[in-house]
């Protein structure tokens, strides 16, 4: 996997999570109407497999990010919520017929009434009116969607918003500006500071700096200062929530934290405990684990064997690649 296929698998997998953790959130800022109509009580259903089915392209690490999902609005209706997310990193001519074209689709299939919004995170400056048209002697189409660039929201107002919405805006601007300048450290250390200043819950903090990890991606050294700044920073503050759970959501986190949890199982006898976190770590990187590897992973008993897998875990690119590995030692 090159860096540019790892940059867009983490864009990808980190703004999928921020939708799915924040999604009530995300509407309260951008949609506050729909929010308020929305009955949060009968929960919120994200579609996934219909949006596959759907999605034109289905590769992972697109330049974009589709999440289809189902709400019930309190005077009983069904209502469904396309959120597309794109890299807009130049003028695409066909961004709006792109929009069109999953309207149409889940219309199509579903029949359902769809809030298209479309969310962009890039610098480019180009006009976004939110609609595609398609005329000819007076007959046609005229489709509207909602469109937000994340640019264009004032930074002072960011700061001052308790919206957990507002600080991923904030990161997504600051990663812009810092990729312009060459400040990634700074702007990484003022995002994290503002994430224990908002005084947000636990959950809140470790699913935003998730966030922010991935978008502020710096070099071993500074991430080594990074990580004392956190560390005296949960000390003042008394709020343990991220260095507890060593670099969430990045792969040379997954190693440090997991194997050094998997070491002191290990050391400690507990087998199953290292079985375990294999299987934690296979999920954290590829997903949904075949009941073919599970089953063999929870037959080893070999503390060097299961040292061995879990370096595998990180290394491999795939779980087949890894799947491999796994035959080679049985």
């Amino acid at each position: 996997m090159t860096n540019q296929d790892t940059y867009w698998a983490y864009f990808d997998e980190a703004w999928k999570k921020i939708i799915e953790r924040f999604f009530p959130q995300l509407l309260c800022f951008f949609v506050p109407k729909l929010y308020e109509d929305i009955d949060l009580s009968k929960g919120i259903d994200f579609l996934d497999k219909e949006m596959e089915q759907l999605s034109m392209i289905s590769v992972k690490g697109a330049k974009y990010v589709d999440k289809l999902s189902k709400v019930y609005l309190k005077n009983g209706n069904e209502q469904w919520i396309l959120v597309h997310i794109e890299v807009q990193g130049q003028q695409d001519k066909e961004f709006p017929l792109r929009m069109f074209r999953y309207f149409y689709r889940i219309f199509d299939r579903y029949g359902k009434r769809i809030v298209s919004m479309a969310i962009l995170t890039g610098s480019e400056k180009g006009r976004i009116d939110g609609e595609y048209k398609l005329k000819s002697y007076g007959s046609g189409v005229e489709f509207r969607y909602l469109s937000f660039r994340l640019m264009d929201y004032d930074k002072e107002r960011l700061e001052q918003d308790p919206n957990p919405v507002a600080i991923v805006i904030l990161a997504s601007q600051e990663k812009e500006k810092a990729k312009q300048k060459g400040e990634k450290f700074n702007t990484k250390l003022y995002l994290i500071r503002k994430l224990y200043d908002k005084g947000y819950g636990k959950d809140e903090i470790k699913g935003l700096f998730e966030f922010i990890d991935w978008v502020m991606q710096l070099n071993d050294e500074e991430e080594k200062l990074i990580w004392e700044e956190i560390r005296e920073l949960e000390e003042v503050k008394r709020m343990p929530y991220v260095t507890s759970v060593e670099r969430i959501g990045r792969a040379e986190g997954l190693q440090q934290g997991l194997q050094q949890g998997l070491q002191q199982g290990l050391q400690q006898g507990l087998i199953e405990d290292g079985r375990m976190m294999i299987v934690e770590a296979l999920d954290e990187r590829f997903g949904k684990i075949p009941s073919t590897i599970s089953n063999v992973v929870n037959q080893i008993k070999d503390r060097d064997v299961l040292k061995f897998l879990l370096r595998q875990v990180i290394r491999c690119n795939s779980m087949e690649e890894f799947k491999q590995v796994l035959n080679r030692q049985n």
